[in-house]
């Protein structure tokens, strides 16, 4: 009996305990809440960032040059407003009017830079944010437009291309493109300038045959082209062993003498696509030396090969050095 008593006022005294503790974090929750909404009726000084676009461009031209796609600000508002802002997910842009804010200089031919004083609109940028908050500052605290009339231009397409080939084959000629020019329309001093549109990177590897494929072009963001891919196509062919012996040619020496070299003609072996085979000869290669080189120690002239086929893959001659005998003119 006795040990039923003390368990009971056990029970009682623990269940009083909860329920206290239950009221004080109720208090606690309260008054932690009522402090918040107390603090959020005050005025706070407070950075937030907003993203920018730029609309009303002047006409026929176009801006070059990096252009800050954002603001950040420093405002006072209530806490609040403050708070509201900061737990948005995504802020409107702020859109600022080209034309509205250089005056219209830009439209004219005599200007093409322009700079503004990014705290002098502060006024104009609150009202598209808030009507609640008041900017304090702006970074960056200026802003510098530059234009370039927009001009056309064909442009020539140049293919980046890594490739390696089968054994025994070769490229048949330099890579095609169609079209080879293209139309890009863009800022002038970017156009004036502009040599090639290069194509993305594509690698082929052990080609044993012609391949083609579209490729994309790599476009400046400033400029507009009338295509954003090109074909490009690589001719592959079997290539063959071509040989061929022809005379050596002297140049360089007085008229009152005559030079003879031995031996009198230089053997040509060379590596050719098999579609330019039949356009070889002996007058496709032209072996030299020159008189005017001999040296005294050493009584041999270097043989040159100063005419050789483009089409040509590689080629070899042998000798590279011949003997002379020099005889005078009767």
């Amino acid at each position: 009996m006795h040990r039923r008593v003390l368990e009971y006022f056990k029970t009682e005294i623990t269940a009083i305990r909860n329920g206290k503790a239950f009221v004080f974090f109720v208090c606690l929750a309260l008054a932690s809440f009522l402090w918040f909404l107390n603090a959020l009726e005050k005025h706070y000084t407070d950075h937030i960032t907003v993203p920018v676009r730029y609309v009303n461009l002047p006409k026929d031209k176009e801006l070059t040059g990096k252009l800050p796609d954002k603001f950040d600000l420093t405002v006072d508002a209530f806490g609040y407003t403050l708070l509201r802002h900061k737990l948005s997910l995504a802020f409107s842009p702020v859109l600022l009017d080209v034309n509205e804010l250089t005056n219209n200089y830009l439209e004219g031919k005599f200007m093409s830079k322009y700079t503004i004083s990014t705290n002098g609109h502060k006024e104009e940028i609150a009202k598209q944010i808030s009507s609640e908050i008041e900017i304090i500052s702006i970074r960056p605290d200026s802003i510098s437009f530059n234009v370039s009339s927009v001009i056309e231009k064909l442009v020539k397409v140049r293919p980046v291309i890594d490739f390696t080939f089968a054994k025994e084959f070769i490229l048949q000629k330099p890579p095609v493109v169609e079209p080879e020019f293209i139309l890009v329309r863009g800022p002038q001093d970017i156009l004036d300038t502009l040599k090639f549109i290069n194509t993305k990177p594509i690698e082929f590897k052990n080609l044993s045959h012609t391949v083609k494929r579209d490729v994309d072009l790599v476009i400046l963001p400033e400029l507009k082209c009338e295509l954003d891919e090109v074909s490009v196509k690589i001719d592959v062919e079997q290539y063959t062993e071509a040989k061929f012996e022809i005379p050596i040619l002297i140049i360089n020496f007085p008229d009152s003498l005559l030079i003879k070299t031995f031996p009198a003609k230089v053997k040509v072996t060379c590596r050719i696509g098999l579609s330019q085979y039949s356009k070889l000869n002996t007058s496709s290669f032209r072996a030299i030396v020159d008189f005017s080189h001999r040296s005294g120690v050493i009584p041999k002239l270097r043989v040159i090969l100063d005419k050789v086929p483009e089409t040509v893959l590689s080629v070899d001659h042998f000798p590279k050095d011949v003997e002379y005998i020099i005889e005078r003119k009767e």
